[in-house]
């Protein structure tokens, strides 16, 4: 172990204190925005029917939910590089601000084209804010729970996904409200900015003093810090060359994930909506519903995250998320509407309880030097698979109807599980790098 490493130790070993807390309050409410500015694209497709200026195929439809998507996977590439070249704090700042304004002015769009360009704009913001701000909350967090509280984290994605779809009941289903709301995130760019930069990004770039006053002011200990070897750039290249196993892993876990959840999301109300014969409108309210089972979702894989590991969490998950839209298929097709409500409620809580676990392990995986740039990576397969799943969706539901959609959503959620299951190893408890 290198000196800085050992040295590292009074974050490995601390205690939850107050700076902890604020930490998790902040990004916190970012995720929230973050999971407020993509979910809002489901509600936006749902009524731009209604809006002669925006008419379009579901394949078209469909393509605005992917603009964000496809936005995502530059963007978490982008702000990932840089994340490991000017620091955590900065691009997640940045990253921020990208995607607070681009919802704002993709509130005022005047036809669909100039919305699905704006749509993208946002997206390059929402996936660097991603993969940015589970490293930075990764690197300050005390080993014993750092699984937990990286998933407690991740389960505020439940809580804008449930804001998300009580607004958009409240401003009466106007889509522009809908997203100039998204927009609000821009108030909390000064909190963003009282925080400090992660010590251990500090120490790799020889900024030694800085660690060492930044680990006092929030642990209150003196340390006395060596800067370690300093390690050449890694590129993508480099992360299949020398993180091979664990990159493939990662690559087909998040394509896996966000495939079967922004194919499922994005177009719920849709779903709901065809599968249940109600309204659009009506269906926002069954998405709520839907919505809430995120959170206990999230809060079992934060127990088990600390139990059985994160291997075991991650595909167990993945892999009833699966069932459960098998169950959504067969359900769909005899018109059970218990069973339709049930196994989407299923599909939710178990779905988004991967999220949580995947974001807790793949931090872990990779050394400080690379964590940027190897969560970047493995948000941009997430984008990849995000971004085609709507379409492919729309395009099937156009050909087949909604069942079949969400049975291939369901197909690939299995197969993500079966590949964590194949090339996972378990992380539980070990140092950050």
């Amino acid at each position: 172990m290198k000196p800085g490493d050992r040295k590292m130790e009074v974050i490995e070993n601390s205690r939850l204190n107050k700076f902890h807390y604020t930490l998790l309050a902040i990004l916190g409410t970012v995720w929230a925005f973050i999971a407020v500015n993509t979910i809002s694209a489901g509600f936006v497709i749902a009524l731009l029917k209604n809006d002669p200026a925006f008419e379009g195929s579901l394949a078209k439809l469909g393509s605005l939910g992917s603009a964000a998507l496809f936005g995502m996977l530059f963007g978490a590439w982008l702000f990932g590089y840089l994340a490991d070249r000017i620091g955590r704090k900065k691009t997640l700042t940045l990253a921020v601000a990208t995607f607070s304004i681009g919802s704002i002015v993709s509130s005022f769009a005047g036809n669909l084209d100039t919305l699905i360009a704006l749509r993208f704009i946002v997206g390059l913001g929402l996936g660097g804010s991603l993969p940015v701000a589970s490293s930075y909350f990764a690197e300050f967090m005390p080993r014993s729970i750092r699984g937990a509280m990286i998933s407690i984290l991740e389960s505020f994605w439940a809580v804008g996904t449930i804001i998300i779809g009580v607004v958009a009941i409240l401003v009466k289903a106007d889509w522009r409200n809908i997203l100039l709301f998204g927009g609000a995130i821009i108030l909390i760019l000064p909190l963003l900015l009282t925080l400090p930069e992660s010590p251990r990004y500090l120490l790799i770039k020889g900024r030694v003093k800085e660690a060492e006053e930044t680990i006092r002011e929030i642990f209150g200990v003196k340390v006395k810090l060596e800067r370690p070897e300093e390690e050449k750039r890694i590129s993508v290249g480099d992360l299949w060359r020398k993180y091979g196993r664990t990159t493939l892993m990662l690559t087909i876990a998040w394509f896996s994930i966000a495939f079967a959840y922004y194919g499922f999301f994005i177009w719920l109300p849709r779903f709901l909506a065809s599968t249940l014969g109600i309204t659009v409108f009506r269906s926002f309210q069954y998405f709520i519903i839907t919505a809430i089972a995120q959170l206990p979702g999230y809060w079992s894989a934060a127990y088990l995250l600390e139990r059985i590991g994160r291997k075991k969490t991650l595909s167990y998950y993945l892999l009833l998320s699966g069932i459960a839209g098998v169950g959504f298929y067969f359900a769909a097709n005899s018109g059970n509407e218990t069973a339709i409500i049930a196994s989407a409620i299923a599909f939710s809580f178990f779905n988004l309880g991967a999220w949580g676990a995947i974001y807790a392990y793949t931090p872990e995986l990779y050394p400080t030097a690379v964590r940027g740039t190897g969560t970047g990576w493995a948000g941009a397969m997430a984008r990849i698979g995000g971004g085609i799943a709507p379409i492919l969706a729309g395009k099937i539901m156009e050909l087949s109807g909604s069942a079949l959609a969400v049975l291939v959503i369901a197909v690939v959620a299995i197969i993500g599980a079966l590949d964590v299951l194949a090339l996972g190893e378990e992380t539980m408890g070990r140092e950050l790098a």
